[in-house]
């Protein structure tokens, strides 16, 4: 199908479309209208971290005005990302995906942070080329590690899409389009994850459908995750299967991955999915952060393995941290914002503020980290 017919057809789903968000015109996904607010101020006063990790944000947002969307033909394909390319032509779908997205994420926080539309054209400049160029649907037909990147990417483009809400450049036939691109893939998703999903790619499904509930204005897929439906992969129940109560990931719902039990960093990674859903369930009005069943929930993973990334805990492996995991860690300065507590702010000294998550949310210690009040609260 053409770029032209996909349009069209994708116009037309969007009257299907479901528009019962609250606030449709507002971002809601990761960050509020107060939320952003509330770090714009810090800005402004000089405080810091913010001051220098908005100035980075808004020079690499500012140098992305000059770059050019590289959007995949047709249907997704998993092949091995290689990080880097001559030519960023030659890039495979994985690569494209991800550099994109994230320069998708970054626009819209600058979007966000200074109100300029320079940055929301350029979002919707990007956006445009991928909803007219890429398939709308969830392209795998057994687990592997495709999903995960997929799924560990696009919601990233779904994030600073969000963020321009409001903006001139995000109009109402443009917002339906994009709905209807994203709505299809979630709907594929929800339909086929059951048997394409593992322990470790279950919560990317679930944070695939979740933000893409956002753009596409369709709660009842926020509630498909987790909801009262038909669905049994929600996130309590996958939440209470993965873990036992002391926290861990139970041995045995591992026990057919290669990832036996007790393994520190795939715990860590999975528990970071679930803290993706948990924020998009908050700003809905939905506390799943608080969840808990027979000692199972989110505070008392994250707080079980949190030894491991202060240093009281050896962690596993020749020098620590694999190459790139300790990223994984920075749902700490996620969770430090939410449950103000002594041991989650010991394991984000510890990797040393201020933190990037590498898979959606960027600069977290400028969008996530705690602002009740400053170190001298924190430490409290």
């Amino acid at each position: 199908m053409n770029s032209a017919r996909r349009l069209a057809l994708l116009t037309l789903l969007a009257a299907a479309v479901v528009t019962a968000c609250a606030r449709a015109d507002e971002p809601g996904m990761f960050l509020s209208p107060t939320e952003i607010s509330e770090i714009r101020s810090r800005i402004d006063a000089g405080d810091e971290p913010w001051a220098s990790v908005f100035a980075a944000l808004y020079a690499d947002a500012t140098g992305a005005l000059r770059m050019d969307p590289r959007p995949i033909e047709g249907r997704f394909r998993y092949t091995a990302p290689i990080g880097h390319a001559a030519d960023e032509a030659d890039l495979p779908h994985p690569d494209r995906l991800r550099r994109d997205s994230h320069i998708v994420r970054d626009l819209g926080l600058a979007y966000a942070l200074t109100g300029e539309e320079q940055f929301s054209s350029k979002v919707v400049e990007f956006v445009s080329a991928w909803v007219s160029s890429m398939e709308p649907s969830w392209p795998f037909d057994r687990p592997g590690p495709g999903v995960e990147a997929f799924d560990s990417t696009l919601p990233a483009m779904f994030y600073g899409y969000d963020l321009i809400a409001g903006s001139a450049a995000r109009t109402p036939e443009f917002s339906q389009t994009v709905a209807a691109w994203a709505g299809t893939i979630a709907e594929e998703c929800k339909l086929r994850h059951y048997t394409t999903g593992t322990a470790d790619t279950t919560g990317w499904n679930m944070l695939l459908i979740a933000s893409a509930s956002v753009v596409a204005n369709k709660p009842q897929d926020r509630n498909f995750v987790w909801g009262d439906t038909e669905n049994e992969d929600t996130f309590q129940s996958m939440l209470y299967l993965l873990f036992d109560s002391s926290g861990k990931v139970d041995a045995r719902a591992s026990a057919g991955s290669r990832y036996q039990g007790e393994d520190v960093f795939v715990a860590i990674r999975r528990l970071k999915t679930y803290v993706y859903v948990a924020e998009i369930a908050r700003h809905h009005g939905v506390d799943l952060y608080n969840w808990q069943r027979d000692g199972r929930g989110l505070r008392s993973s994250l707080t079980a393995y949190a030894p491991y990334f202060t240093g009281e805990i050896s962690l596993p492996g020749v020098g620590g941290f694999p190459l790139g995991r300790d990223a994984d860690a920075w749902v700490y300065e996620i969770a430090h914002a939410t449950w103000p507590d002594r041991m989650f702010q010991e394991a984000i000294q510890h990797l040393g503020r201020p933190g990037f998550d590498m898979d959606i949310l960027g600069p977290v210690g400028l969008t996530h980290r705690y602002r009740g009040g400053g170190e001298a609260a924190e430490r409290r």
